[in-house]
């Protein structure tokens, strides 16, 4: 069974649209009429007229057979047998005629059960109001019919109405016993996935669409035949179905089903019902873990990529520091004059080798380190030791630095408070080295720099502020980016890598401590580093 499963829960033709029968058993029974009374003999040509507006409901019936699920054509529909019941009355006698309002509820219960009350109501109202109306003389006095004549027709109306009882009766216990009504399915097909509804039995009672193409086209007729025997997750789908079945929960199921030759991947969700039927929800997984492989397998690849990089820059820079280190003690013995005088433009050429060596050479130590923390090949050193004696050292070492670009560095230590630390001295010392160079680089001549470092909770924080060209918020977010550089640092004379912020708050991280910046442009820089003075 394929798809024509679905169409039984969508409702078969009388389901869809129950008025059509009713209607049409209503016409054969007036045709039939008619010809009886031809039969006999009788004037049925008079009588035409009246059963042509007889038909008129069976008529409009036909013809809005495809809408009855609209409010509209059920108010209408009723109202038209309501109509021929009053016709009825007028014309051939409120009794027994009045018999013919009972075809309003009884059409009424081919629709949702409260439409019954209401097509109840309105023949009610109609038929009372026509049986005072008549007792106080307000109604026509009825057409005068042959008596033989008046009676047969009396008698093919009172037929007609109980084969449309009768019919509409079939009807309404045939849609009761259907799968589902249209209301039902419509909510299954605006469920995600497919839906499938079983009874106590565990037999297929109906699907959606979408879960009328799952599976191949091949609709499991019984709860078990979501996987075909010998199945690997055939007893995992057994177990599943017994723990509901114990537990009255719902429970999920992940099965792999290769019908539609190629695997494809399901989420099943297999719910108990209050009638001691299943609902069994499948959402097709097959895309999405698709999409999450691709995924996986792409950042697999980037961080391969971001690897080889690391490692790369980490091996050109080991290779680039032996030729420098030879070019950098060169021009430092052509500085000292180690085997004579030199011309004076000799010796300034010297002093520029040995400056711009020794600057790259601080480059490439930059690059090589931040290599070795992304590689996660970056090991501290721990040891003891007093951070104040760093901190002046560090000073003393960036101090030239300072007074070529007339920066003052002010140094501000508590000396009755001993600054001992648990942590690598040289990494310490490179953070220190790189704020006070980035600081020098990008303040103002006459500019101040403070050095600020004090015990704090167990902690030690290290202020290095400038009064310099300051940083936007953006540029701050940016700082963990290695090698990007502010505006300030790419209009600087001497320009860098970009990699010192980056550097110092990667050695920061390693020590389990906390990088705090705040900045403005041109209002200076402040950066605060917070390091544990004992290792957890």
């Amino acid at each position: 069974m394929t798809v024509t499963v679905h169409q039984a829960d969508r409702g078969s033709f009388i389901d869809r649209q129950p008025v059509i029968l009713p209607s049409l058993i209503w016409l054969l029974a007036l045709a039939a009429a008619l010809t009886a009374l031809a039969l006999r003999g009788l004037d049925f040509m008079s009588l035409l007229p009246i059963f042509a507006a007889a038909s008129i409901p069976a008529i409009l019936g036909l013809m809005l057979a495809s809408k009855t699920d609209r409010e509209w054509v059920q108010i209408v529909l009723m109202l038209s047998w309501a109509a021929l019941a009053l016709l009825a009355c007028l014309t051939l006698g409120f009794r027994p005629m009045a018999l013919l309002f009972i075809a309003v509820p009884a059409l009424a219960s081919l629709f949702a059960r409260e439409k019954v009350l209401e097509g109840t109501i309105i023949a009610g109202l109609i038929a009372g109001t026509v049986w005072f109306a008549g007792r106080l003389g307000y109604l026509p006095d009825a057409p005068s019919w042959d008596t033989n004549l008046k009676s047969w027709t009396r008698l093919s109306a009172l037929a007609a109405l109980l084969a449309f009882g009768l019919a509409t009766l079939f009807v309404a216990s045939a849609r009761r016993r259907a799968p589902s009504d249209a209301s039902r399915t419509f909510w299954r097909d605006g469920v995600a996935g497919g839906l499938f509804e079983y009874d106590a039995a565990a037999r297929l009672v109906g699907t959606n669409e979408e879960g009328s193409r799952q599976f191949s086209g091949a609709v499991p007729h019984d709860l078990l035949d979501f996987l075909t025997d010998g199945h690997p997750d055939k007893a995992a789908l057994g177990a599943t179905i017994d723990s509901a079945r114990r537990t009255r929960q719902a429970q999920g199921l992940r099965v792999s089903h290769a019908g539609s030759g190629r695997v494809s991947n399901y989420d099943l969700r297999i719910t108990p019902l209050a009638t001691k039927g299943w609902l069994v929800h499948a959402h097709d997984r097959t895309d999405e873990e698709a999409q999450m492989e691709a995924l996986r397998q792409r950042g697999a690849m980037a961080v391969q990529d971001s690897t080889d990089k690391t490692l790369f820059f980490a091996g050109v820079s080991h290779e680039l520091r032996t030729p420098l280190n030879a070019i950098i003690g060169f021009s430092d013995m052509m500085r000292s004059r180690l085997f004579g005088p030199l011309p004076g433009k000799y010796a300034e050429y010297a002093d520029l080798i040995h400056e711009s060596g020794q600057h790259m050479l601080d480059l490439i130590g930059d690059v090589l380190d931040l290599s070795k923390v992304e590689a996660g090949r970056y090991e501290l050193n721990y040891d003891t030791f007093d951070a104040a004696d760093v901190i002046r050292s560090s000073v003393k070492m960036i101090r030239p630095a300072a007074d070529a670009a007339e920066v003052a560095i002010d140094i501000n230590l508590d000396l009755d408070q001993a600054l001992l630390i648990q942590a690598d001295r040289r990494a310490v010392r490179q953070i220190l080295l790189n704020l006070l160079s980035n600081a020098v680089k990008f303040s103002d001549k006459g500019g101040q720099i403070e050095v600020d470092a004090q015990a704090i909770d167990g902690d030690l924080e290290l202020t290095v502020t400038d009064d310099g060209a300051g940083m936007s918020a953006d540029e701050i977010a940016r700082i963990g980016d290695p090698y990007a550089q502010g505006e300030a640092a790419q209009m600087s004379v001497e320009r860098g890598s970009g990699l010192g912020l980056s550097l110092v708050q990667s050695l920061t991280k390693l020590h389990g401590g906390n990088m705090d910046i705040r900045s403005s442009k041109g209002d200076g820089t402040r950066v605060k580093i917070i390091l544990p003075l004992q290792v957890d």
